[in-house]
């Protein structure tokens, strides 16, 4: 009996293999396996896995507070006080990403901005394909209004024309001058994200006026900060350094009214670096776990 199913089974296989519906049904089901790994595994890597398209990107770091991986944004009066006082880093910047609206009138036309303190670019070892980058003369307390397009906004908005530096765009209803134009491929420290115009964190004022957000509440947390360390300092050694300084940095920006409660606990505040290589995002911090799931699934069926 059992001679005669093992017969009955293989004349099915070779009925079905030999039926179009069954060879188009697993065609298309190999097809979609395929097609469902490929777009998980280009998710992993644009998101887990890829460095950032800069100058030695293995070796930035993000400053954290906080205890256990802590927190990743801090507010201006903070971030000025670790840029004044660190001396582990040869270089540091302070970012914010911020739509700007580029309508002289009428309907709003956002695009994806960033404020960038000056250091930014110079700390990327980003260069200029035309014109040139911010430096820290750039952004200091009433700036002029300045911006740098990144390349694949200059393409689409200019066309690749060579005469912008020194043309006049308009950002939430504000003349700034374009300085310069991104080296290609640059699109910020943001993973997934697009990038089409940055301006200097002290023009964060000239947008924002009396409710501008760098005298704002230390408390707040809108600036990312990076930075590269000294040549030959360890990641460790960074965050020894950080930890070092921070009760220098909290006790400058602690606000005598907040409650006795939160004074104590700000003053108690670690700082601490992390590596930063493969960029930031809020995609990767919100659904890390998930992200590990869906690798290991597409692992799987490899």
């Amino acid at each position: 009996m059992l001679d005669t199913f093992r017969q009955d089974s293989r004349h099915a296989i070779r009925a079905l293999h030999n039926d179009p519906g069954f060879a188009a049904v697993t065609a298309l089901s190999l097809a979609l396996g395929i097609g469902a790994n490929t777009a998980i595994f280009s998710l992993i890597n644009a998101v887990m896995l890829k460095t950032l398209p800069v100058s030695h990107p293995e070796e930035l770091l993000q400053v954290t507070a906080g205890r256990g991986g802590g927190r990743g944004y801090f507010s201006n009066p903070v971030w000025e006080q670790i840029r004044d006082r660190q001396d582990a880093f040869s270089g540091m910047f302070a970012y914010c990403r911020w739509a700007f609206d580029l309508a002289s009138g009428g309907e709003a036309r956002n695009v994806n901005g960033e404020y960038v303190s000056g250091q930014f670019f110079e700390t990327l070892g980003v260069p200029a394909i035309l014109g040139r980058t911010f430096t820290p003369e750039d952004d200091r307390r009433g700036c002029a209004g300045r911006a740098v397009l990144t390349y694949g906004f200059w393409q689409r908005e200019y066309g690749g024309r060579i005469n912008i530096p020194g043309k006049t765009l308009s950002i939430d209803r504000h003349p700034f001058e374009i300085v310069g134009v991104a080296a290609p491929g640059f699109t910020g420290t943001e993973v997934g994200a697009s990038l089409d115009v940055m301006v200097p964190l002290c023009a964060e004022k000239i947008l924002h006026g009396d409710t501008s957000l760098l005298d704002a509440d230390p408390a707040g947390r809108w600036l990312r900060i990076l930075g590269r360390p000294k040549p030959g300092t360890s990641g460790s050694h960074v965050s020894a350094r950080l930890q070092a300084l921070a009760p220098e940095v909290f006790r400058a920006t602690v606000q005598p009214k907040w409650p006795l409660q939160d004074r104590e606990k700000w003053l108690r505040l670690p700082l601490s670096a992390q590596t930063a290589a493969n960029g930031l995002s809020s995609l990767r911090e919100d659904y890390r776990q998930a992200l590990f799931v869906l690798m290991a699934i597409a692992g799987m069926f490899c």
